[in-house]
């Protein structure tokens, strides 16, 4: 991420996307299991902390997404997002 923005927004966000990188430690089950679907994919070919920047960049788009179109956050799989947009 770029040190010309705020830092206070890089902070926030990196402590986001290490929450929805994490898994509950009882079930063993990832917090969103679609950020860390995305995780683990990017993991096996780049470093972590070139990782923790593109899942940053991710909840920045989901962010604007949510604030542009007006909607509350929901998890949903990728599989239920392409059966959405296969229904257009």
């Amino acid at each position: 991420m770029s040190r010309r923005g705020s830092s206070l927004a890089r902070r926030v966000l990196h402590m986001a996307a290490l929450n929805n990188v994490k898994v509950a430690k009882g079930s063993g089950t990832p917090v969103n299991p679609v950020v860390y679907d995305y995780y683990t994919r990017k993991c096996s070919g780049k470093k972590k902390p070139v990782v923790m920047g593109a899942i940053m960049h991710k909840i920045c788009n989901i962010i604007f997404a949510m604030l542009r179109d007006n909607k509350a956050f929901e998890i949903i799989t990728p599989e239920e997002h392409y059966n959405f947009l296969a229904g257009l």
